[in-house]
């Protein structure tokens, strides 16, 4: 999923911006597609090396109420772009500012799941709303383990 979910997501949105190029200059989009490739999965790349890293060194938690301000506030950008999107493709007849609007309402959907997961799950269900563990919450974790671990009696077959 680490590997995956960054790449993809960009990804539908790069395919269909260059599906609509090819209708109006279809030489031309034959022509730039490696180009656009390749700019997709390097900035796709760095992308990866900057959440991983940011995730290494964050040490200092984040209160569960800031997820949740973040979730609703993502929440709210995805009810407002996914009718604005809608209406961009009938009205204005620019598809592709319409992709891009559509995707971006799908993308704060995701940010939304996210971050409310993030707030309101408790206990180890809550690693599942990070593709980066912060290095706050692996600390936490291994401390909550080594505490389980300890209050386990040693049992020998």
């Amino acid at each position: 999923m680490q590997i995956l979910l960054p790449a993809v997501l960009p990804g539908g949105w790069f395919a269909s911006l260059m599906s609509l190029f090819k209708l109006d200059h279809p030489l031309l989009a034959l022509s730039l597609s490696p180009l656009g490739v390749v700019g997709m999965l390097a900035l796709w790349y760095y992308l990866r090396l900057a959440a991983k890293e940011a995730a290494a060194v964050s040490t200092h938690p984040v209160p569960r109420f800031l997820y949740a301000l973040a979730g609703f506030g993502f929440l709210a950008l995805a009810v407002v772009l996914a009718p604005l999107s809608y209406a961009q493709s009938h009205a204005g007849g620019n598809a592709a500012i319409s992709v891009t609007l559509g995707f971006l309402a799908f993308y704060c959907a995701i940010a939304t799941v996210l971050c409310l997961g993030r707030a309101v799950v408790r206990g180890p269900r809550r690693l599942a709303f990070w593709v980066f563990l912060p290095r706050w919450l692996q600390d936490a974790e291994g401390s909550e383990m080594k505490t389980h671990a300890e209050r386990q009696p040693d049992q020998q077959p």
